[in-house]
């Protein structure tokens, strides 16, 4: 078939580039970490925290446009019309919600080293924010297990959407099978030997690609499809007697459940989508808090590139493609039409199935590396191995890469092969669990006085409604695997309610009756000015360098803890604990040192209530509440006028979003606190300090001590 042979040498380029790509980001990964003594581990999940502007960009851009931006927003434009536009105020409203926490989460993550969500929530609770430890354990442990759906979700709706576009395109020639199975080796190949900085090159290809490509698609649809007004054509004044259902939506206002549904959507990924773990991980491995404000203000304007091309395609091939087999894509049919049309249009689909691909691909490895990331930092080092070295973690992180990507390829291909759940209902899945995460994070790090009993409660109310309604006949769509309420509303938004409501009520009882809970009033707040700005080169990493004595930490400007230097035992210990990194980095490296997180009583400029008060009613006004159900639909040019208006609201609450980001964002100063000790752990007890490194954890454990006669 031409297909296929067009589709293997493009197909084959564009994997050995991103192989190239996975090598360059292994090779600077050993030059910096083993070779250059510096932290392994932060090196291959974020890239040492130093991604700069033009790759935090594309590497954003490509985690957030996943398999379901090409193949699943073109089946739903195929089938549901104009309802689709629902992703474009969904996805800028979601990145004007990072402005919530994005300030303080960069920051906290260079001063702190925080790799993972679950560590800042186990930080912040901890006490005196909580009556006890243990609460601190529960909420880092709940918010690990939700984070993990969408983790699944998004490697299965890639794999997914990989295997039946390569399978459509080339007519089932190469099977979805064949096609995922290929794609998961390269995917494995990238995250076990380049890891974030091998995710992030990639990224950049594979960004770059599917950004132009939608762009070439555009024209493609106009030049060989007629585009919109070739498609307004048949469904714009087709006669009720032969409209089909997706010519319906064309034509009306949709009925009251849809527009609830378009409003929970919107709402829902809003807040949801925040706390997906391979964005956040973003956050934290940006180079300075510059990196992400210009990024996030260029972010908010490619739904308009990427998604709306996607719309559109789906919105033409109801026109062009009369009917679909079961388990064929629009968009893949879409392509194979176009390719029909010579040998130059074969090739042009050939790279739009390339763009496709990529926007699966770069969302998977993201997914796969958040997920074995997760599992070193809030499960291994926490509580089975708090002492493994680098090599150690390393080891364990890809051991779980290599289960996660086994059981996502596994589902991945029962998905494609029974079409059970479809890509809509995976999407409504992801969002169920994570969406509970994001009170404890959003107030926890804004509101000093907020309780971990509080938001441990109103988190297992919310999810426990959240969960009984999921599996529950309330929920209509249980057997197709997706969620939503017979009123529209979708179960995690029903449970979220419940959680940020008790969290909230219970939060303000707490802070002001503690006595009532038997808890202890908090101790008083740092006085406003008692903060520090983080520095520009800080990077989380405890230690300075391999091999620095105090007396030359000193001599760079680099603070020095009175335990290193001085105290009990005189200047020689930070000299003696150089001395047995430069031996064994990971004696130093690779360590979190639980501490309970001060965020002060500061408000940031950020939030400015009148503008996020204008940016929330922009966004309620892209919901057509307003608009009569089930009432005819005028049109402006070739599109619904309440679609119209949709979007065009949308990309108004874009320019405010981006204003934010570039003039109203301020850098958040933490509260100034003690230097942080060494990233290792407590040593181990004393009797078991024998041999060789005796003199080593005696000094450890001074540091230590130094460290918490001071305040620590």
């Amino acid at each position: 078939m031409a297909n296929t042979n067009v589709a293997y040498p493009v197909l084959g380029v564009y994997l050995i580039l991103i192989l190239g790509a996975g090598f360059i980001g292994a090779v600077m990964n050993f030059r910096r970490g083993a070779l250059g003594h510096q932290d392994q581990v932060r090196e291959h999940f974020l890239a040492g925290k130093g991604l700069g502007g033009f790759v935090w960009f594309w590497t954003m851009m490509a985690t957030l446009f996943s398999g379901y931006s090409v193949s699943g927003i073109v089946n739903e434009a195929y089938r549901q019309g104009w309802m689709v536009t629902k992703w474009i105020p969904g996805g800028v409203g979601l990145y004007i919600a990072f402005a919530v926490m994005a300030p303080r989460l960069h920051a906290l993550s260079k001063r702190r080293g925080y790799f993972t969500i679950s560590q800042v929530i186990y930080d912040r609770y901890l006490p005196p924010s909580g009556s006890h430890v243990l609460v601190a354990h529960a909420l880092s442990l709940l918010s690990f297990a939700c984070l993990q759906l969408p983790v699944f979700t998004y490697l299965i709706t890639q794999f997914k959407s990989l295997g039946v576009e390569v399978s459509t395109f080339t007519g089932r020639e190469i099977s979805p099978t064949v096609a995922i199975n290929v794609a998961a080796a390269v995917l494995l190949l990238c995250d076990l030997f380049g890891g974030m900085r091998a995710v992030a090159f990639t990224d950049v290809i594979q960004g770059v690609v599917l950004f132009f490509g939608s762009i070439i698609f555009l024209i493609i649809q106009q030049t060989e499809l007629g585009g919109m007004p070739a498609a307004q054509d048949v469904w714009g004044y087709a006669k009720p007697t032969k409209a089909t259902a997706r010519f319906w939506y064309m034509q009306h206002v949709p009925n009251k459940v849809d527009i609830v549904s378009y409003f929970d959507f919107v709402f829902k990924t809003t807040v949801a989508a925040t706390m997906f773990p391979h964005l956040t991980a973003r956050l934290f491995a940006a180079r300075s808090s510059k990196v992400i404000r210009h990024g996030m203000a260029c972010m908010v304007f490619t739904f308009f590139v990427v998604q709306f091309s996607s719309m559109i395609t789906g919105w033409v091939a109801s026109a062009a493609i009369p009917s679909l087999a079961v388990g064929q894509s629009a968009f893949g049919k879409l392509l194979q039409v176009v390719a029909r049309r010579g040998s130059g249009q074969a090739f042009a689909a050939a790279m739009l199935l390339a763009s496709a691909i990529c926007a699966m691909m770069s969302t998977a490895d993201s997914a796969l590396l958040a997920f074995s990331q997760m599992w070193v930092r809030d499960i291994y080092t926490r509580y089975l191995r708090p002492h493994a070295g680098q090599i150690e973690q390393l080891i364990f992180a890809k051991v779980v890469a290599i289960i996660g990507l086994a059981i996502g390829v596994t589902l991945g291909n029962y998905s494609a092969e029974r079409n059970k759940p479809d890509l809509s209902g995976l999407f409504a899945l992801q969002n169920v669990t994570p969406i509970h995460v994001t009170p404890a994070v959003w107030l926890g790090l804004h509101w000093r006085g907020l309780r971990a009993e509080a938001v441990l409660t109103g988190f297992v109310c919310g999810l426990g409604v959240t969960l009984g309604l999921v599996f529950s006949d309330r929920n209509i769509q249980r057997a197709n695997g997706s969620d939503m309420t017979v009123v529209g509303i979708s179960s995690a938004w029903f449970g979220f309610v419940v959680n940020i409501g008790i969290t909230i009520i219970l939060g303000v009882l707490m802070q002001h009756f503690p006595r009532l809970f038997g808890l202890q009033p908090l101790p008083p707040p740092p006085p406003p000015e008692q903060v520090e700005e983080v520095g520009e080169h800080e990077d989380g990493c405890e230690f300075a360098s391999v091999g620095t004595s105090s007396g030359e930490m000193a001599k760079e400007g680099l603070e020095v803890p009175a335990a290193a230097s001085g105290g009990r035992f005189g200047g020689g210990a930070a000299a003696m604990i150089a001395a047995a990194a430069a031996r064994s980095p990971s004696v130093v490296f690779s360590r979190f040192v639980p501490r309970h997180l001060e965020i002060g009583v500061h408000r940031d400029r950020t939030l400015n209530p009148l503008l996020f008060t204008l940016m929330g009613l922009v966004l309620l006004f892209t919901v057509p509440f307003y608009r009569v159900p089930m009432s005819w639909d005028g049109y402006v040019g070739h599109i619904g006028s309440w679609a119209f208006t949709s979007l065009l609201l949308s990309g108004i609450l874009a320019i405010l979003g981006a204003l934010t980001f570039l003039f109203v964002w301020e850098d958040y100063k933490p509260v100034k606190e003690a230097v942080l000790p060494p990233s290792y752990s407590l040593p181990p007890p004393m009797e078991d300090w024998t041999g060789v490194g005796q003199k080593v954890m005696a000094c450890r454990y001074l540091v230590w001590m130094e460290l918490l006669d001071g305040g620590l």
